[in-house]
């Protein structure tokens, strides 16, 4: 009688148990983390694959491991070179805007499209809500809300840049509500990137490396730069505090 109870239970639990230990990680989350996405990589030519030696050795080289960034550099049989460091386009374009007319000013500015922002303005709002998220809070979360109202109203073409932008500035926020709002409003809601960008927020990893290493696309090393630049953010920025909710609420 107990087995007859107990069989239906072990039917239950042992797919979940067998994703558990499918998605499990023996050594740093880091090494799990580009070891899966090598994983997806294999499936490329390999002239697409060796694309993507820069972008994997960067992320090694963020995880502060010599002995990680070594395996990495034998991998590819390259070295790490630093990435070079371009002038902040947005933040050129808010911080005379900031400075003259603070942020009411820089909000009503990309509202109304007004110049300089008549090009640039999601690139304008998330540079200075990243800017300001630690000294002012509040006004980084109304850029926030900004770029998500923009989003909705905004033509097929621009909508995607400033819901991406909303997505990018609610993940640094630590703004789960948020991000949830952006992200269904980009173009690729189930993108892996944004799955990473979540998984920072929730501390919660789940079966992101089950996912990195079902990735089956022979052509297209877009699914791996998204693995690989999604979790760049949790490599700079960390994971977010879960005893507190998001800056600003």
């Amino acid at each position: 009688m107990f087995w007859r109870l107990l069989i239906p239970f072990l039917l239950v639990v042992s797919p979940i148990h067998a994703q558990a230990q499918t998605d499990a990680c023996e050594t740093s989350e880091a090494a799990c983390v580009l070891d899966a996405a090598w994983s997806a990589a294999l499936v490329l030519p390999e002239e697409k694959r060796e694309r993507l030696a820069a972008a994997f050795l960067e992320n090694a080289a963020l995880v502060g491991d010599p002995d990680l960034l070594t395996h990495w550099e034998k991998r590819f049989s390259q070295r790490h070179k630093a990435v070079r460091e371009y002038p902040d386009y947005g933040w050129q374009k808010a911080e005379p805007i900031l400075a003259q007319s603070g942020v009411e000013g820089l909000i009503m500015a990309a509202r109304e499209r007004r110049a300089p922002l008549s090009f640039g303005r999601a690139d304008a709002l998330l540079s200075a809500g990243r800017r300001l998220r630690h000294d002012e809070p509040e006004s980084a979360k109304k850029m926030n809300d900004v770029l998500l109202e923009l989003s909705r109203s905004a033509s097929d073409f621009e909508k995607p840049n400033l819901a991406h932008a909303a997505a990018e500035l609610a993940m640094v926020r630590c703004d789960r509500t948020r991000l949830g709002l952006a992200v269904a409003l980009t173009d690729a809601p189930n993108n892996l990137r944004y799955a990473f960008w979540s998984a920072r927020i929730s501390g919660d990893r789940g079966d992101l490396l089950t996912r990195v290493r079902s990735i089956d696309n022979e052509q297209d090393t877009r699914e791996v730069r998204r693995v690989l630049d999604g979790y760049r953010a949790i490599l700079e920025l960390g994971y977010c505090e879960q005893s507190s909710t998001a800056m600003g609420g």
